[in-house]
């Protein structure tokens, strides 16, 4: 289910950024919407009212568009940690959803709680050497 809305392209090792505004302006320049002040908005506000920050050291921001056709997903991953809030514990990985009006993302977001939710997986998917591997290592997952 996940796998399918992944690209190479737009899985991002070895991330950086200053906070979370910047992690979803500079993930935000892999994703064909149009890189826009109005969905950063979006997703903070959103994250003022339920933290998409987890407690096991990853963040699931996501936004519906209007104007999308299809379902992005963007992945940034840091060994060490970004920190996006104050307040919380650095995040190693971000997955970036970018949901269309009419999708099944409800469906999207709870198979990846499942995905992350395992340890192992996350901590093999944060040791991920090459985009290639994250692909495969959540399509061998959901193949399970």
């Amino acid at each position: 289910m996940l796998n399918k809305y992944l690209k190479k392209d737009r899985i991002l090792l070895e991330f950086q950024a200053r906070n979370f505004s910047d992690a979803l302006r500079k993930m935000l320049e892999k994703s064909s919407a149009p890189a826009s002040h109005n969905i950063i908005e979006q997703i903070l506000k959103r994250e003022k009212l339920m933290s998409f920050i987890m407690r096991k050291n990853f963040a699931l921001p996501r936004v519906v568009l209007e104007d999308k056709k299809q379902t992005e997903v963007i992945i940034a991953i840091n060994k060490r940690g970004v920190k996006l809030s104050p307040d919380k514990n650095p995040v190693k990985l971000i997955m970036l959803f970018l949901f269309p009006a009419k999708s099944v993302s409800a469906v999207i977001i709870a198979q990846t709680l499942r995905i992350l939710n395992d340890d192992n997986l996350r901590d093999e998917l944060i040791e991920s050497k090459d985009p290639g591997q994250v692909i495969a290592l959540i399509k061998d997952w959901e193949s399970e």
